[in-house]
């Protein structure tokens, strides 16, 4: 019911036949509307097309014939529908008032409200998507018994209907019925059907008001509040108008409408600015302008009328206006114009100022050296200019071919085959642009061939040096292990152990540094080198000395990469630190050392612990020591870092330098 209304309030200023056959089209299950009608074709445009609608959704469809055989009814409906086909399937069925309302040669509502309910049982148990039922309403003029629960009838039924697969309409013609039962129609049907209008209807009482026989007073309170509503939708009207002639009046366009002789019906103030009087209504074009112009708008007239809308530039009074007109139907069934205009003088001289513009573009673009060429959003070529054209070996003529290339909105490099049949690469930009009114992509395309084959003669040199530079540092490597070499067989023939002792340290301290070169050698990058690795190498070179004594090593080490210059200068710091512990630490043949390695704030942090007896109390951690707690702090000074040595329960050497040269 509620769609119905709805749509009764969409289409209030349509024409009614036109609502009456919406309303068919929307009634939906539960809804209950009677039409009241005065003559067979207002009867034939209503209930014929209820039926035909009824068969389309699949409902089966029940006709209660009274004032009219069923004969008569399967004619009017065969004029539109092959009747028999339909009842042979069971969708439809024509039945007589004595078959459903006086069965037994009485009217009984609770008799008849059980049959609703057992036809629409059945109708859904077979299939049917509901029940739809229109009865004429004649019989109870007959006077039979039970006729006089007409109303109470009428009331009841709106409680059967929400919630059900069951639709109605009740038929009453009007000349039929006196004034009283018409009065009781209105007061149990929310919805009435009258001269082909479609009403919601003020009058509906609920039918618990109906049934308790209180409707008299509700009647009474329902025409009060008509009179209340009545002279409220006056003012509202009024106060519609109001706001409607505000809202034209201060649209930045211009706003018209024209009868079908393109009279002036409404016009708003902007339009009386432009003609220069408020004198509008009446009068055409030819009363308010020069003839020139007139004669445009009526041609505008003429084409919004014969294709339903139109658009036209036209010139009033040295001023250039965009003039929107459509066709509409006026409240006589004729046609009419209506029509916004907007001042676009300003426009038309920024769109020639734009077409300076452009054609200054295509003056720098033609002359341009760099290809230039411009597409539209699939890749078709819209445009190229000379240097484009040569580039790719066009002609001057060619459009529509696609560029052959990925068109992503950045910069990328691409290679093409030019005109002179050599592969050339370019560095192509793809930009959004506009191209006759259409979004495109403007496409510039910089040579860098030479510069490519610049590069890679480049990288070749450099390649060429990356391996002289491996070379020198593995021959650096060789060198220094010969070296180490001399010196341990130089370190055989001393007899002094301590003398032998310092020769050991120095063989160390050459391997350290060997070591450093052999993993620049080995390292993909040459720039710096894998510090946490070298360690471990450096520490398992260093046990190898001691053999004879069982310590654990412990690693605890980030991934630090230090260059050349640091790495030697911390190597050797590290070899001073572990090689010590070895000595001196391990007295017992066992222990533990660790080492630890990170980076924190930009500063590498290198410590060695060992688990040893520490220092004595009197060593002077700043200033003690022989050569190789001086080659320590002399390092660290090197690396612009501290070096720190704690010497209780056992040593730890620490070690902090930034890991970057300042």
């Amino acid at each position: 019911m509620e769609n119905a209304i709805r749509r009764i309030n969409d289409l209030i200023d349509e024409r009614r036949e036109e609502d009456t056959l919406s309303l068919i089209r929307d009634m939906e299950a539960g809804d209950h509307i009677c039409i009241i009608y005065d003559d067979e074709a207002e009867w034939r445009r209503i209930i014929v097309p209820f039926i035909i609608e009824g068969l389309r959704r699949g409902e089966r469809c029940i006709y209660i014939a009274s004032q009219r055989t069923c004969e008569t009814i399967r004619e009017e409906l065969g004029r539109k529908i092959p009747v028999s086909m339909f009842e042979a399937g069971g969708s439809l069925r024509i039945m007589n008032e004595t078959e459903a309302y006086t069965e037994g040669g009485f009217f009984d509502p609770e008799r008849m409200l059980d049959l609703l309910e057992s036809e629409t049982e059945n109708a859904v148990a077979e299939g049917f998507t509901g029940l739809r039922v229109t009865g004429e309403m004649s019989w109870v003029l007959r006077g039979l018994p039970g006729s006089e629960r007409l109303i109470e009838y009428e009331a009841r039924l709106n409680n059967f209907f929400p919630g059900s697969d069951c639709l109605a309409i009740c038929q009453y013609h009007r000349q039929l019925f006196s004034p009283d039962v018409i009065r009781g129609v209105l007061l149990t049907h929310p919805i009435v059907v009258w001269n082909s209008g479609v009403y919601r209807n003020p009058y509906y009482i609920s039918p618990e008001l109906i049934l308790s026989g209180e409707e008299g007073e509700r009647e009474v309170d329902n025409w009060l509040e008509n009179i209340k509503r009545e002279n409220e939708l006056l003012r509202s009207l009024e106060n519609i108008k109001k706001l409607y002639d505000e809202f034209i009046n201060h649209s930045p366009w211009i706003v018209f409408l024209k009868d079908f002789r393109s009279r002036y019906v409404i016009a708003n103030s902007r339009f009386s600015e432009l003609v220069g009087t408020e004198d509008i209504t009446g009068k055409t074009d030819f009363d308010l302008m020069d003839r020139e112009a007139a004669e445009a708008c009526l041609e505008s007239d003429r084409m919004a009328l014969r294709d339903g809308e139109s658009y036209t530039e036209e010139e009033v009074k040295g001023r250039v206006y965009g003039v929107y007109k459509f066709g509409f139907k006026l409240p006589d069934g004729r046609r009419g114009v209506g029509g916004f205009a907007v001042d676009i003088t300003q426009r038309k001289v920024y769109e020639r100022d734009i077409e300076t513009s452009r054609n200054n573009f295509l003056g720098i673009v033609e002359n341009s050296p760099e290809p230039m060429v411009i597409v539209d959003l699939d890749g078709k070529l819209l445009y190229s200019n000379p240097a484009g054209r040569k580039f790719f070996g066009w002609p001057p003529d060619y459009r529509g071919g696609h560029i052959g290339v990925p068109l992503r909105r950045e910069i990328q490099e691409i290679r093409v085959l030019s005109a002179d049949g050599q592969v050339r690469v370019a560095e192509m930009m793809v930009t959004d642009t506009v191209w006759e009114g259409r979004k495109s992509l403007l496409i510039r395309l910089h040579d860098i061939t030479r510069l490519r084959e610049y590069e890679i003669s480049l990288k070749r040199s450099l390649r060429e040096k990356e391996v002289m530079l491996r070379e020198i540092h593995h021959r650096v490597k060789n060198n220094l292990q010969i070296i180490s070499s001399l010196l341990n067989l130089q370190r055989c023939s001393i007899q002094d152990e301590r003398a032998a002792d310092v020769f050991t340290d120095s063989v160390n301290r050459v391997k350290s540094m060997a070591m450093i070169h052999e993993k620049l050698y080995q390292s993909e990058s040459l720039a710096d080198l894998p510090f946490s690795e070298y360690i471990i190498d450096l520490v398992s070179e260093i046990r190898s000395n001691y053999l004879e004594k069982r310590i654990s090593v412990n690693y605890d080490m980030e991934d630090i990469h230090l260059d050349i210059n640091r790495a030697i200068p911390a190597g050797l710091i590290v070899n001073e630190a572990v090689t010590n512990a070895m000595k001196h630490a391990f007295k017992s043949g066992e222990g533990e050392l660790i080492i630890r390695l990170f980076s924190r704030e930009g500063m590498v942090h290198v410590e060695v612990e060992d688990d040893g007896p520490g220092l004595s109390a009197d060593f002077d951690t700043d200033t003690g020591g022989g050569l190789g707690m001086d080659l320590m702090r002399n390092l660290a000074s090197q690396l612009d870092g501290e070096l720190r040595i704690r010497g209780d329960n056992g040593v730890r050497v620490s070690l902090v330098f930034p890991a970057q040269k300042n």
